[in-house]
């Protein structure tokens, strides 16, 4: 029988996220399982090499300008941050093995013995210099608000023989959760100062170093054979590191059951009900993960119908969550109440009576003879989440269009400024596990100038999200953080919908520590 074990997660507050991580999603946009009935037995690992699956192309290897959940799995493959989340979204110790922090500084102490790569010791200079470039506005790190808290000056200095500070001018209490982000894994010399070198190329000090690659199609990843310093996880199996790792780019979760049941992919994260092929696989294991929050939004762009909070109440109230439930994920995801999950630090579960109850015809009175577009990505079954909601608007009168788009399309849909959307489904992978993290989506500038997806314009949620990024203790950040949210939901600028859960199956004698619905390859084993 396949082995289930539910993840939980928690970690400290931080904030605002980019388009491309946020939108993109693990597993497939299949209709369910078929084929062997649950009794797939794949082959075991031959030759050490394991072949994982992966979300879509991989942008860049430099960890500066990764974005997506693709260039997260291969950050975390070459480079090691000072810090890094385990299963649980509790901070565990990467390439430090001490570190404390203030409102507006984070210190660190190396661990010893690490090497580069190439084969340079790591010193507190070389990650400072890797930190100090990351960092830096003119890097272009894409998330460099959601680290330092907007126009907020960073300095990175050294002290002693294993000492980094990293230094905010303002306080900011997302600094030490931020750095824990597979992209700030942390650059060896060599490529800080020719950062070109690390397009295809790696130069860390990650268990694995850069091979070859087929563009847009699979990456090969060598294992280091003196990788000894790598973090900890409690889920972590036993056995040896692959010595080849190969990532392939899979998009269809149907296409991915087959490559597991024929042996030529043992890692698989699963995003529909395929993975049913193998519960009753004796030599499969199943990881439970609920990676994706998800929460309807609306475009309040002047001239739009959806400026009119009574016309978003009446849309919130058309939608069944748990019926979309069903639908989005196969009935497997949570109903989440804030802007993530109950989990979070500083959920309030109170927020819940802020969200419109199902009620059809009251939606009717306001909506008939509206005309609404729905706009939502196919990752999740396929995007018939996206049709039931369509639906629900229709059954109210809406005359309603649907654009039911591939995730590159829905991402530049959001950020081109476009605006041809009314509602939309926003799926946020919310790896820092944190209620404000989403912040961003709601205030600011609207795309393509910034990442205020709805151009909402709610000055008490910017005050709040503001206080709450500031705050120098936890009671006045989770005070903070519930005025924020209570703000949105009170304005139905945003309801919160559900998770959405991933099912990551490990075959022919492979394991591996799941954060968040990712492998994280370091911790990848092969039993003997």
């Amino acid at each position: 029988m396949a082995r289930n074990r539910p993840r939980s997660t928690r970690l400290a507050v931080a904030l605002a996220a980019t388009a491309a991580l946020t939108l993109s999603a693990c597993g497939g946009g299949s209709d369910g399982g078929s084929g062997s009935g649950g009794s797939a037995e794949p082959d075991a690992v031959s030759d050490g090499v394991v072949n994982m699956d992966l979300a879509g192309p991989v942008t860049s290897y430099d960890p500066a300008k990764g974005s997506g959940f693709q260039d997260a799995q291969v950050a975390w493959a070459l480079y090691d941050s000072l810090i890094t989340t385990d299963s649980d979204g509790n901070q565990i110790a990467g390439l430090a093995s001490d570190w404390s922090s203030t409102a507006n500084s984070a210190t660190f102490t190396l661990k010893p013995d690490v090497t580069c790569s190439d084969g340079t010791p790591l010193t507190p200079e070389v990650v400072a210099g890797s930190l100090t470039r990351l960092l830096d506005p003119a890097t272009g790190y894409p998330f460099l608000s959601q680290t330092t808290g907007g126009d907020n000056p960073a300095t990175v200095t050294t002290a002693g023989t294993d000492q980094v500070t990293v230094t905010l001018e303002k306080p900011w209490s997302a600094l030490l959760p931020s750095l824990a982000s597979p992209f700030t894994g942390i650059v060896c010399a060599a490529g800080v100062a020719d950062p070109t070198t690390l397009q295809t190329g790696s130069n860390g000090t990650g268990a694995f170093v850069a091979d070859t690659q087929v563009a847009g199609s699979s990456y090969t990843f060598t294992r280091r054979e003196d990788y000894a310093w790598g973090p900890e996880f409690a889920d972590q199996g036993e056995g040896d590191l692959p010595t080849t790792l190969v990532m392939q780019v899979i998009t269809d979760d149907n296409t991915r059951a087959n490559l597991m049941e024929t042996s030529a992919l043992q890692i698989g994260a699963f995003g529909s009900d395929a993975w049913t092929r193998f519960e009753n696989s004796t030599s499969v294991s199943n990881e439970i993960s609920n990676q994706t929050d998800t929460f309807l939004i609306f475009n309040e762009t002047p001239g739009k119908v959806t400026t009119d909070p009574k016309v978003r109440q009446a849309i919130a109230q058309a939608v069944n969550r748990e019926g979309l439930n069903e639908v989005q994920s196969y009935g497997a995801g949570d109903l989440i109440t804030n802007l993530g999950q109950d989990s979070y630090q500083c959920a309030d579960p109170s927020l819940g009576d802020l969200i419109p109850e199902y009620d059809a015809a009251a939606a009717a009175e306001v909506l008939k003879g509206e005309k609404l577009t729905v706009m939502g990505a196919n990752v999740f079954a396929g995007g018939d989440g996206n049709s039931y909601i369509l639906s629900a608007l229709e059954a109210a009168g809406v005359d309603g269009t649907l654009k039911n788009l591939d995730n590159s399309a829905y991402v530049d849909a959001f950020f081109s400024g476009e605006n041809d959307w009314d509602v939309a489904v926003l799926g946020y992978g919310n790896l820092l596990n944190s209620l404000l993290a989403a912040g961003g989506f709601f205030v600011g500038a609207a795309p393509p100038d910034g990442q205020n997806l709805g151009a909402v314009d709610n000055a008490a949620a910017a005050t709040a999200l503001a206080a709450a990024g500031t705050a120098t203790s936890e009671d006045a950040a989770c005070a903070s953080t519930t005025e924020f949210q209570s703000a949105l939901m009170e304005n139905f600028d945003v309801v919160p919908l559900s998770t959405v859960p991933v099912h990551v199956l490990f075959a022919g004698g492979t394991s591996g520590a799941v954060v968040k619905g990712f492998t994280q390859p370091s911790t990848i084993r092969i039993s003997a």
